[in-house]
C-alpha cells in the first residue's frame, strides 16, 4: 500500500472544512507559483468577443434570492502607477467626498436594497 503524506496546506484546508475542489484548485495554483512558470497571458492569445446576445433577447427571470450567492469582482490595477500615483486609485476622491471604493460600495448597497 502507498500512503501519501498530506502537506501542511492540505491538512489546514481540510481542518477548515474546505471542499476537495477548493483544495485541488489551491494545490494547482500553488504548484504553478512554485514552479516558476509564467502566469502571464500573451497578448497574442487574447482576442475580441465576436458577438454577444442582446439582453432583450435573453429569457431572464429575476430572482433576488440569487444575490445572497453572487460575487462581484472588480478588476482594477496597473494604471495608477503609470499615472504617477503613489496610492491605489480606489482611494482617490472622485465626487462629493466619495472615493472610487465608496462609489463601488454604494452601488452594491443600492443593488441589494432594490432587490430585497
Amino acid at each position: 500500500f502507498f500512503f501519501k503524506k498530506k502537506t501542511a496546506y492540505e491538512m489546514k484546508t481540510q481542518a477548515e472544512g474546505l471542499n476537495s475542489a477548493a483544495i485541488a484548485a489551491f494545490k494547482y495554483n500553488f504548484g504553478v507559483l512554485v514552479s516558476g512558470q509564467s502566469t502571464m497571458i500573451p497578448e497574442s492569445a487574447i482576442g475580441p468577443v465576436e458577438s454577444l446576445p442582446e439582453l432583450d433577447s435573453l429569457d431572464v427571470t429575476p430572482d433576488p434570492s440569487l444575490l445572497a450567492s453572487t460575487v462581484i469582482l472588480k478588476l482594477n490595477g496597473g494604471l495608477g502607477t503609470g499615472m504617477g500615483l503613489d496610492k491605489a486609485k480606489s482611494l482617490l476622491e472622485v465626487s462629493d467626498g466619495n472615493t472610487f471604493l465608496d462609489l463601488i460600495a454604494k452601488q452594491i448597497e443600492s443593488m441589494k436594497a432594490s432587490n430585497s
